[in-house]
């Protein structure tokens, strides 16, 4: 349904050369796709998530649904960090010049500050409300400066693709702490990593532009401004490219939040949607397969302070 209804149609309003990139004579910007693709996912993903409900005892129990394998957390989000660089500089689509090799150095350039930013910023965010390290939000946070930048990342600065990472961190704690308090469960914060800091990117994309103030504007241009007919640069395009940037948002939201609630309010009303309270009660391993257990977890673990004892106990020679 998503691939066949919901984004082949805002692919083709956008980087299909669609009406999105018309709109106010100046078009709509999005580079890599923190809109075409991450906003997309997220709506319809966070339309899912209400529609289907929290999880039994989510918010009632919560200390049984913290993460189980933080190693794994980590290798993740170096891997979706490393395979950024494929898809963000390699939209520049061509290296057949100086410039677009310009153009691609550039955008990782981006990428990396945002992601590192975005990173530091919510492990340090989650440090101030817990008083504790998260792992998992610095995680979530590299994930939320890379969608940040995703839009942008070809036509501004090093300078604003800092200030993108700060900003979308902020975006998705609180977009986060909201879902939270809604009591939507969110189990990995896909919809605040991908549609709030998707939102996000494409208006930053329209605001932190290459040109100067709002007179002139880049866009897809790269390194070069909107030129009129006579190669000169085009002038006060800067407020409508931001209007257009929201526009877009506006539709994506509309387009893909209506057509995924459609689609899973229908798999809700006829029972396909959701697992038995049996299997969730039991869990899917042991329901569906064999071994029951895919981590050999014990449900008493040994404080650091007991396993050095243990292990300086078992290594001393006896005296007797």
């Amino acid at each position: 349904f998503m691939t066949s209804f919901i984004y082949p149609v805002i692919v083709a309003w956008t980087w299909g050369g669609g009406w999105l990139s018309k709109i106010f004579e100046v078009g709509y910007m999005d580079f890599a796709g923190s809109g075409v693709v991450h906003l997309t996912g997220g709506v319809s993903g966070l339309a899912g998530t209400v529609i289907l409900g929290p999880r039994k005892g989510r918010f009632s129990n919560p200390e049984e649904f913290e993460c189980h394998n933080l190693p794994l957390v980590v290798l993740g989000t170096f891997a979706l960090w490393f395979g950024w660089y494929g898809f963000n500089p390699g939209s520049t689509l061509t290296m057949k010049s100086g410039s677009d090799g310009a153009l691609a150095a550039q955008v990782a350039m981006n990428t990396t500050l945002a992601a590192a930013t975005g990173g530091i910023t919510v492990f340090m965010l989650r440090y101030f409300i817990m008083k504790k390290y998260d792992v998992g939000a610095l995680c979530n946070g590299i994930l939320a400066g890379l969608v940040s930048i995703t839009a942008g990342c070809g036509n501004m600065e090093s300078g604003s693709a800092f200030a993108t990472g700060l900003i979308g961190a902020f975006v998705y704690q609180a977009a986060s702490m909201l879902l939270q308090k809604l009591h939507i469960d969110d189990p990995v914060d896909a919809s605040p990593v991908h549609g709030f800091c998707g939102a996000w990117g494409v208006i930053a994309a329209g605001l932190f532009d290459w040109g100067r103030g709002i007179d002139n504007y880049h866009g897809w241009s790269g390194f070069g401004c909107m030129e009129n007919d006579d190669g000169g640069c085009k002038r006060g395009i800067g407020g409508p490219a931001i209007g257009a940037q929201f526009i877009m948002v506006l539709m994506i939201i509309l387009w893909a939040g209506s057509l995924s609630s459609i689609g899973f309010f229908l798999l809700k009303m006829t029972g396909l949607l959701r697992i038995s309270e049996e299997v969730e009660e039991a869990g899917m391993d042991s329901h569906h397969h064999s071994p029951p257990k895919a981590y050999a977890l014990e449900s008493k673990s040994l404080s650091p302070s007991k396993v050095y004892s243990t292990m300086t106990s078992e290594t001393q020679p006896s005296t007797v």
